[in-house]
C-alpha cells in the first residue's frame, strides 16, 4: 500500500506480494489427499483437482502480483547426494537413471498441472539436479526490498527463510507461519531453525542426526532455543559444562550430551556430522548451480504473451471434467482469481 502520494513527478514504489509454490509438496498434498476424486469418465483427478483448487485458494486470501511454481526435475537432490550418498535414501531416489513416478496417473496428472499452469501464466521451473527448495531459498535471499513474499509447502526446512516480510503458508496444517506465531507452532525460536536440523537431521530425507538427539530433547537440555539465537558452539560448550556439573555432584553423565561433545551419530557423517549436516540442510546457503541461476533469472525478466487469457484453461477443464465437479455455480466463477493475477501481469508490462 501507498503510504503518501508522490512528490515533484517521483514515482511511486509499490510495494509487491509474490507467491512461491513447492509444487511437488502441493501436488502430492492434493494427490494423495483427493484418492476418490474422479471425472465423469472414471478418471483420476484429484491431485490436479486439488492443486489448483487450494492455488485459487491462496489467491483469493491475498493479493498477489507474481505466482512462481518450482518443481524438483528427475534427478533433483543430486547435489546434495554427492555430499551424502544416504540422501532421501528412504524414499527410493535413484539418482543414477533419475526418478520418475511409478503410477500413471500421478505421471499424467503432474503433466496436466503444468499445462493449466502454462495456460494460466503461472510462471514454473523444474531443474534436473536442482531441488525446488534451493529455488526458493535463492529467490528469498535475493528478493527486492519492497517484496513481500509467501511460501507455499509442507517442508518445515524453509522455516530458516522466515523474516519480516517472508512467511510460510503449510500445507499440512493449513495455516500461515511468520516471525509473529512462529512460537506457537515451534519448541525454538525461528533464527535456530538450521540448527535444529544440524544437530538433530531430518528422517524425511534420511539425514541422521546426533544419536539419541530429538528436538524436544536438545530444547529441555538448552532452553535458551526458544528464547534467542544460539550457536553450535554455545550447545557444544553448554553440554561440556552440564556434564562437568553431574560429575562434580557426583551424577552419572548423560549419554547423549556425551554423543553431541563428541559429534557422534549412527550415519555416515561420523565426526564430520555438523560440517556435512550444514551443507545439507542450510537454506541460507543453497545449493544451486550457475545455469539454475540464469534459468531462474529469465524466468523473473521474462514475459507473457499479454493477449493471453484463460479461455484454453476453461476448455481444458470441460476437457478433463472439472466443470462437473465443480458444479454450475462454481465453475464459471472459478478461474476468476487467476484472470486476476494475468490482468495485474498486463498492467505491469504495459507500464
Amino acid at each position: 500500500m501507498n503510504k503518501r502520494p508522490p512528490r515533484n513527478g517521483e514515482k511511486l514504489e509499490i510495494e509487491k506480494n509474490t507467491l512461491l509454490v513447492d509444487g511437488n509438496a502441493l501436488f502430492k498434498t492434493g494427490y494423495f489427499g483427493a484418492k476418490n476424486q474422479y471425472n465423469h469418465e472414471g478418471v483420476h483427478v484429484g491431485g490436479l483437482y486439488s492443486f489448483l483448487t487450494i492455488l485459487r485458494k491462496l489467491l483469493t486470501e491475498d493479493l498477489y502480483h507474481r505466482v512462481y511454481v518450482f518443481w524438483d526435475g528427475n534427478f533433483s537432490g543430486k547435489l546434495r547426494y554427492e555430499i551424502y550418498e544416504a540422501y532421501k535414501s528412504g524414499r527410493g531416489k535413484d539418482y543414477i537413471n533419475g526418478t520418475q513416478p511409478i503410477d500413471e496417473s500421478e505421471l499424467l496428472q503432474r503433466r496436466m498441472v503444468w499445462d493449466y499452469l502454462n495456460a494460466l501464466n503461472i510462471r514454473q521451473l523444474k531443474d534436473e539436479v536442482i531441488e525446488s527448495d534451493d529455488f526458493i531459498a535463492y529467490y528469498c535471499l535475493n528478493k527486492e526490498p519492497n517484496e513481500k513474499i509467501t511460501i507455499c509447502s509442507s517442508d518445515r526446512d524453509f522455516n530458516q527463510l522466515i523474516s519480516e516480510k517472508i512467511r510460510i503458508y503449510f500445507l499440512d496444517l493449513k495455516v500461515y507461519v511468520d516471525n509473529v506465531n512462529f512460537s506457537s507452532y515451534f519448541c525454538y525460536k525461528q533464527e535456530n531453525s538450521a540448527l535444529m536440523k544440524i544437530m538433530t537431521g531430518d528422517s524425511s530425507d534420511s539425514i541422521k542426526g546426533i544419536k539419541g538427539l530429538q528436538e524436544t530433547g536438545l530444547v529441555k537440555f538448552f532452553p535458551e532455543l526458544k528464547e534467542r539465537k544460539v550457536t553450535l558452539d554455545e550447545i557444544i560448550n553448554g553440554a561440556k559444562a552440564q556434564q562437568k556439573e553431574r560429575i562434580e555432584n557426583k551424577k552419572k553423565p548423560i549419554k547423549v550430551l556425551d554423543n553431541i561433545i563428541n559429534s557422534v551419530t549412527d550415519g555416515i557423517q561420523k565426526e564430520k556430522i555438523y560440517d556435512i549436516n550444514y551443507k545439507l540442510v542450510s537454506l541460507l546457503n543453497p545449493l544451486i548451480t550457475k545455469d539454475g541461476i540464469e534459468n531462474l533469472k529469465e524466468l523473473i525478466e521474462g514475459t507473457f504473451d499479454i493477449e493471453y487469457d484463460t479461455k484454453d484453461a476453461f476448455d481444458m477443464m470441460k476437457r478433463d471434467g472439472l466443470d462437473k465437479i465443480l458444479g454450475d455455480f462454481r465453475y464459471p466463477d472459478f478461474l476468476i482469481p487467476f484472470k486476476k493475477l494475468i490482468e495485474r501481469e498486463k498492467r505491469i508490462i504495459n507500464g
